[in-house]
């Protein structure tokens, strides 16, 4: 702004005369100001203040935008040249005056405060942290008024910088257990790692990193390996065949006579042949549980507390953590459906629905609708007196084989199956542009898929689902054989669709009134997720929301260093081959040979893929999770992240648009030497 020539007087306010020219939005305003009755007691006005209608002259000439601060009187200071004076800063700047004496007030101005707290003191770092907000806000108020005074907030730093009662000790105790040291992306501190899980994924994620030489330690609560194929519901099995679930270095090996689709012990027995192929046994501690996972001291790596059952959990200190429990941990989601306790039936869930003999001569109900629901209706109708399967929605099965002929996989493992799916956001524009034109071919591709699965499982009435299956796959979707169509086309099963609304003594009733005789319930309702071993402060910087957690590259939280999950928050249709692909990734990442990105550029595509899965994808509690058939698509990245070739089929044109992709095309990635691997970038 411009300023009026000296020798010319300030006119007072009511009246407007501009000698400098000035933008019309500015002037306008100023006028509008000038305007304003006199009848304010104070007026800023160009180099003087109006008191009425006399100017004072001030010392200094000043221009429109002037420093507020040199015409208001200073807040008196208390603690100048005492160690509180920080503090009581602090509070200055960020407390309210309204009302009369200045306060700070719970909200924005005790979350701002807090944070300025936060950056000033080491010891409070953790105070930014919304989880102890409240916490800090509750014991500073130590007159109980809902507002902090300069002297509570001033005596409360004081404390939990030097605490001596049990409340701030305990305070400041908590303080440093959030605190978390945001390290920068190298990981030469990382010697020693903990991967809780002895599943495929744990298995896997203990290989890779051993083969760098990392120090790794598994627990694993059971008293074997192989998680959910250790022991499952009645006649449980992989739902594809098995070259598409397979170690990529580790076939399965010759002598065996193994099924077409191996049933749970033969894949159970793999597994094992797996770790003693590796000498992973060694690194196991069986019957060994996490009760928590504590920050370590100043911020750095974790304390993690196991033990076995009825001991006392010993702490022990770990450079890395690796959560690998799988996408199905305990406990299972059990409904607390109103009349259990009059109910005089047994009630399992597909979990510990192990033995169907317990089927016998009783009638069997089962909750659910995903594929475990299904196979133990199969169960219940094979041992019991009768078996009703009841289900709230209605899913897409999809066959074994397209047609009874062709199998499932050259349909949705091929590069031509996932170009048919719903555009993927990490694509070229050139991309984008091919999906849209061909929109309307890909639409009527899928009613022709829609058309052929109808027919192969005779769907019909409540059993014919009502979303499109290039979007129900996305809910968990279930590969399956005939034998609910025939039992069903024989009477031998049920199927309803309905809710459950009460438990009698010898019934279920239906939110319809159906009344279902039953001696057996079974509930396949799937599982719960928690994160309790982590402390509250660590949970809010994991971001969980109601669909899951958003990783970068679904492995690593951008706010929780010395962190990660594999195959724990992911979920695709070649569950194995994941897991691989994801801890060879990390295992680079882990040796400095994939360089990760800042975390804003993390964050950002983390918003990208949230907001492209909540644009179409089924809402469910795991949704940050699916990937289902766009697999190839993330196997793709976390391959190119590696520096590799993603294009596995070499120089077969036809074979890698059409020919399905299974873990022997990844084999070299896993067989090679650490050393030689190329150097990537995790950026894009």
């Amino acid at each position: 702004a411009a300023s009026l020539p000296s020798h010319r007087s300030v006119p007072p306010p009511g009246r407007s005369s501009f000698p400098v020219m000035l933008p019309g939005a500015l002037r306008s305003s100023i006028t509008r100001h000038a305007m304003r009755p006199t009848s304010h007691a104070v007026h800023a006005w160009q180099g003087g203040l109006w008191r009425g209608r006399r100017a004072i002259p001030v010392a200094c000439r000043r221009d429109f935008a002037y420093n507020i601060y040199q015409d208001m009187a200073e807040a008196q200071s208390v603690y100048k040249g005492t160690p509180n004076e920080v503090a009581e800063a602090i509070f200055n700047q960020h407390a309210s005056g309204m009302g009369g004496v200045p306060g700070i007030q719970p909200g924005a101005s005790f979350q701002a405060a807090c944070l300025s707290l936060s950056k000033e003191y080491p010891q409070l770092k953790a105070l930014a942290e919304p989880a102890l907000e409240g916490r800090a806000f509750e014991i500073m108020d130590s007159l109980e008024r809902g507002i902090i005074g300069k002297e509570e907030f001033v005596d409360g730093v004081q404390a939990l910088l030097n605490p001596t009662t049990k409340r701030y000790q305990n305070l400041a105790e908590r303080l440093k257990q959030g605190f978390i040291n945001l390290r920068g992306d190298n990981f030469d501190h990382v010697k020693r790692v903990a991967v809780i899980g002895g599943g495929v994924a744990g298995l896997q994620t203990a290989r890779a990193l051993s083969r760098r030489g990392k120090e790794v330690v598994i627990f694993e609560k059971s008293n074997n390996v192989g998680g959910v194929w250790k022991a499952n519901y009645d006649a449980f099995g992989l739902q594809v065949p098995k070259e598409l679930y397979e170690f990529p270095e580790f076939p399965y090996p010759a002598g065996s006579d193994w099924d077409k689709f191996p049933p749970g012990p033969q894949v159970q027995r793999y597994i094992e042949l797996y770790c003693e192929r590796f000498g992973l046994n060694d690194m196991i501690r069986f019957n060994t549980g996490i009760s928590s996972i504590q920050v370590g001291k100043d911020g750095i790596g974790w304390n993690v507390f196991a033990g076995g059952k009825g001991e006392t959990p010993k702490e022990e200190h770990f450079d890395f953590v690796v959560v690998a429990t799988g996408m199905y941990g305990w406990p299972p989601h059990i409904p607390g459906v109103r009349g259990r306790d009059s109910f005089e039936g047994d009630v399992y869930h597909s979990a510990n629905f192990f033995d169907a003999q317990v089927c016998q001569g009783k009638d069997v109900v089962v909750i659910g609708g995903g594929k475990s629901a299904v196979d133990n209706a199969v169960s219940g109708a094979n041992h019991g007196k009768s078996s009703t399967l009841v289900f709230r929605s209605a899913h897409w099965p999809v066959p074994r084989y397209l047609c009874d002929l062709v199998p499932f996989k050259w349909g949705t493992y091929s590069r031509f199956g996932h170009f048919m799916l719903p555009t993927h956001f990490d694509v070229t524009s050139l991309a984008w542009y091919l999906h849209a034109v061909l929109t309307p071919v890909k639409w009527a591709w899928w009613r022709v898929v829609e058309l052929m699965f109808r027919v192969q499982f005779r769907l019909s009435g409540d059993l014919l689902p009502k979303t499109p299956i290039e979007i129900d796959v996305f809910s968990g979707g279930q590969i399956l054989n005939y034998n609910f169509r025939d039992m069903l086309k024989e009477g031998k099963v049920k199927a309803i669709k309905g809710s459950i609304e009460k438990l009698h003594p010898k019934h279920v009733e239906l939110q319809d009134g159906t009344m279902l005789p039953c001696d057996l319930l079974v509930f396949g309702t799937g599982f719960a997720k928690s994160y309790d071993l982590f402390d509250r402060m660590v949970q809010s910087k994991l971001r969980i929301e109601a669909d899951g957690i958003f990783m970068h590259r679904n492995i690593i939280p951008p706010n929780v260093p010395d962190l990660a999950f594999v195959g724990s928050e992911v979920s695709t249709f070649n569950n194995i081959l994941t897991h691989a692909l994801q801890a060879e990734w990390l295992a680079r990442v882990l040796d400095n040979k994939i360089e990760l990105p800042e975390r804003t550029r993390m964050l950002a595509r983390i918003e990208r893929m949230q907001a492209w899965k909540r644009s179409w994808m089924p809402a469910t509690s795991a949704r940050a999770a699916i990937l289902q058939l766009h697999m190839l698509k993330y196997h793709d990245r976390l391959v190119k992240d590696m520096g590799e070739n993603h294009l596995r089929k070499g120089a077969n044109k036809l074979a890698e648009i059409f020919s399905p992709y299974s873990a022997a095309d990844y084999r070299v990635l896993f067989t090679g030497r650490p050393e030689d691997s190329p150097q990537g970038r995790a950026h894009a």
